[in-house]
């Protein structure tokens, strides 16, 4: 994220005003642009051969606009890089990402420490003055050109970068590497550019999803094919914009269910809408995560200097500190809100940000406007649990009490009653806590006089999905030495197993199975004998794996009980659960209890935000909360 002073965010946004009440800039003394060129130093020729350069035609008039266009929103653009060639970079990111070491990458490679050029400083007049040239030429030859507006054409087409990474002359690259689709599209007199667009993305390379990879250039991405979703859609941006089509990058910057944001693309149509779609994945109008998962707000990334909120750097959440548009409303399941206020800040604001629930915390993903008793929240998706926080250099605090929006837009304001009234809640158990159950059908346990089971004898059968406890009686107590479980799909998936005698005492013994764990997480196979509800084996491999006992010597079993796989956020008798409500000041302790069977009770204030956590497992549950006498899970 750009961490910028007070001073220059506010003087890019003047300078840009300034730009966009003008029908073209001179740099005059004291004109925006001069104060652009002021910052540029000892660069400052260059970007006035540029200016120079477009001024001697008046045929060049639009050129001027452009390269006024980039150079006023210059400031604050820079590339982060590593000094090597780019095959060398590339073949980096191909080891970055699988490497716990990543200095000893670095060494290895000779690319010593991460470098930034400011753009003001450095770029040249000649690498300006091609990519003018040659997006005006991809604007000018393509049918759909003459509906793509100069605005659009500036935002979409024209820029020269697309995030931090090292600049290059990658509108050559693009034109040569695309030679011939670019050629069939100058042709082709009725094709759109959304048609363009679903043409080229694809014959785009399809990424393997990685993650950690450094900011990369047109030709480190066609190299590497790696890297997350922002990855994808900067490859995506170079080769249409490459190629005349007016391309964005949207993203959302956190999912409701996912631990992270995401990033797609939009092209805009010949009559101004953009239509989502995920580059090198899937084409506009198709299904995508952008545009079915849902999300609290969306952006679109700008290389206009844009502020979403106009406040000083400690009250500005560094998601809002890049250049954005809000563009909640171009999606579905939205609403707009007015809240009451509830706290204020020592120092009046205009501002109130808007935080999602996550993982137990309150992550910013929107803002809202205040005034005198309310907050107002424009376009925020709905079937969400929000927080609406002041920020001041990165803490935040409560502006309201939480609140939840249901499907249809109701707002549910989560205001804790008065202590004197209270209420009893009851089976607290959560219904998706046996998610993984279904893993455990058509598993089997099996007995042998050997350990390697080539003389394996069935003793019990998993016919059904099991519940959280269970207990099996042996027709007729079963004598061997060595007895496992093993499942045929599912990776085992079995969170406890034990095995008891004729007069009901455990039998224990030495562990043997299939040695790792799923994606290396340590969830071996003799987590399914410790005693612990709260761990489970998951197996390598989803055929066939099994985890089992070696008792020592020969031992008559006359019962099995076992348990699946849990998420561990249900009820389990015997341990220790404490509630929490949140309150102004966070989370607060309402009281312990011990549960004596699958459910438990609890004296808690109604129309609060509540979680249970089980002191002995040491595990948060979902949070939930009571309206009226009906809980309600998030």
């Amino acid at each position: 994220m750009l961490q910028q002073t007070i001073t220059m965010r506010y003087l890019y946004g003047i300078l840009l005003l300034g730009f966009l009440l003008s029908s073209g800039c001179t740099h005059k003394k004291n004109s925006p642009l001069e104060e652009v060129l002021k910052l540029a130093g000892s660069n400052r020729h260059e970007l006035e051969r540029v200016i120079k350069h477009y001024s001697k035609d008046p045929a060049d008039s639009l050129k001027l606009k452009a390269a006024e266009f980039l150079i006023l929103n210059m400031p604050g653009k820079y590339s982060e890089y590593y000094e090597a060639p780019w095959e060398d970079v590339a073949t980096v990111n191909l080891r970055w990402s699988s490497s716990s070491d990543k200095q000893k990458v670095l060494d290895t490679y000779r690319l010593g420490e991460l470098k930034r050029k400011d753009d003001l400083k450095y770029i040249t007049a000649e690498y300006l003055i091609s990519n003018i040239d040659l997006a005006f030429q991809v604007w000018n030859d393509k049918p759909w050109g003459k509906y793509i507006s100069f605005d659009t054409f500036c935002e979409e087409i024209l820029p020269y970068r697309i995030e931090r990474e090292p600049l290059e002359n990658w509108r050559e690259k693009v034109l040569a590497s695309f030679a011939d689709i670019n050629d069939s599209l100058k042709v082709d007199s009725t094709i759109t550019a959304v048609e363009a667009c679903s043409k080229v993305n694809a014959i785009l390379p399809r990424f393997r999803l990685d993650k950690d990879f450094s900011n990369m250039n047109f030709t480190q991405l066609m190299a590497t094919t790696r890297g997350m979703c922002d990855s994808q859609a900067a490859l995506a941006a170079f080769v249409m914009r490459g190629l005349g089509i007016p391309v964005t990058i949207d993203f959302t910057p956190q999912w409701k269910d996912h631990p992270t944001g995401h990033s797609w693309n939009s092209v805009c149509d010949s009559a101004g809408q953009h239509i989502s779609f995920m580059g090198t994945e899937t084409n506009p109008y198709d299904s995508h995560q952008g545009n079915t998962f849902l999300k609290a707000k969306a952006y679109r990334k700008t290389f206009r200097r844009h502020c979403v909120v106009e406040t000083d750097e400690i009250h500005t959440p560094s998601l809002f500190q890049q250049n954005l548009y809000d563009i909640s409303s171009e999606h579905d399941n939205m609403t707009s809100v007015a809240i009451p206020i509830r706290y204020r800040p020592e120092i009046p604001t205009r501002y109130v940000f808007l935080a999602l629930f996550y993982d137990f915390e309150w992550r910013i993903t929107g803002h809202g406007e205040v005034d005198s008793d309310s907050i107002r929240f424009q376009h925020i998706g709905k079937n969400i649990l929000y927080l609406p926080v002041y920020y001041t250099n990165e803490n935040q605090t409560s502006a309201a009490d939480p609140f939840y929006i249901d499907a249809d837009g109701k707002i549910y304001m989560l205001t804790p009653d008065s202590p004197d009234s209270l209420m009893s809640i009851q089976s607290i158990t959560a219904e998706n806590d046996l998610t993984w159950n279904w893993r455990m059908v058509n598993a089997v346990f099996e007995s042998s006089k050997n350990p390697d089971f080539f003389d394996a004898n069935i003793i019990h059968t998993i016919s059904d999905a099991p519940g959280l406890y269970n207990k099996v009686t042996l027709k007729q107590p079963h004598t061997c030495r060595y007895i496992r479980y093993r499942s045929p799909i599912g990776n085992c998936n079995v969170s406890e197993i034990t095995f008891y005698d004729t007069s009901g005492k455990e039998i224990k013994g030495e562990h043997i199975g299939l040695a790792g764990s799923w994606n290396d997480l340590g969830d071996t196979g003799d987590k399914a004998f410790d005693g612990n509800m709260a761990t489970f084996y998951d197996a390598i491999d989803s055929n066939d794996s099994w985890t089992g006992l070696d008792f020592g010597e020969n031992k008559q079993i006359a019962s099995i009980h076992y348990s699946p796989r849990l998420l561990g956020i249900g009820i389990y008798e015997g341990n220790e659960y404490e509630l929490f409500c949140w309150t102004d000041n966070g989370w607060k302790s309402i009281g312990k209890k011990t549960a004596t069977g699958q459910t438990i009770e609890f004296d808690a204030p109604r129309n609060a935000l509540l979680y249970l956590y089980n002191n002995t497992l040491k595990k948060k549950g979902q949070v939930f909360f009571a309206l009226k006498d009906k809980v309600f899970y998030y």
